[in-house]
């Protein structure tokens, strides 16, 4: 009788262990399929920094578009001014496209961070506030670049703003647009002025508008 309880006994302790053995098993599983998504997105971010600054070499004369600052888009402005200085309408017509283009991809660069930040805030929450840092970026960003905020106006500027979806274009106004006081330069350095090239400052505040 006393082996026959110690199988009853051994038999009916089974179960419970195969039940922990799969409870530790899922939580192996999440923690490595959080690991996973946490690099997934430091791949993804970086990627997007990693080309923004790829473009930045590829295109030396457009480094104003990737200024974060009025002082150094003022600064850099100037001197692709004088790189340019003896360029054709046609020439300067060429650059004005390219410009327009590259403006396109960092706003696409500032979509993709949105709506990965968006999709992370149901799940894991150290995802969520890396791309909000990322996001945070873009905001002081896009803020502080004359040219780009020409560019995103969909009223008097650029209207490039139009083109990507409405949720964005939300965000936008209501956490880059709303609370930024900097200026928006409609001419950039690819116009043609009457003003010796070189030796004057990029236009600011009012001649900018």
């Amino acid at each position: 009788m006393a082996v026959g309880k110690r199988r009853f006994s051994i038999g009916s302790i089974l179960p419970v262990v195969a039940f922990a053995l799969s409870i530790y098993s899922l939580y192996v599983s999440e923690g490595a399929r959080r690991d996973v998504a946490r690099i997934d997105v430091i791949k993804t971010e970086w990627g997007l920094f990693h080309d923004m600054g790829r473009l930045r070499l590829q295109y030396p004369l457009m480094t104003h578009l990737f200024e974060g600052s009025g002082e150094l888009y003022d600064s850099t402005s100037e001197r692709i001014q004088l790189a340019i200085s003896s360029a054709s309408d046609l020439e300067r017509a060429n650059l004005l496209l390219q410009e327009r283009a590259l403006a396109s991809v960092i706003f696409t660069s500032f979509e993709e961070t949105y709506f990965l930040w968006r999709e992370a805030q149901g799940g894991e929450k150290s995802r969520a506030e890396q791309l909000l840092e990322d996001l945070n970026y873009f905001n002081d960003f896009l803020c502080n670049n004359p040219r780009l905020l020409w560019y995103w106006d969909v009223r008097d500027g650029g209207k490039l703003g139009r083109e990507f979806a409405d949720a964005l274009k939300s965000y936008y106004n209501d956490n880059i647009l709303k609370n930024c006081a900097g200026d928006k330069d409609a001419k950039g350095p690819f116009y043609r002025s009457s003003q010796v090239i070189g030796t004057s400052r990029s236009p600011t505040g009012a001649e900018r508008r």
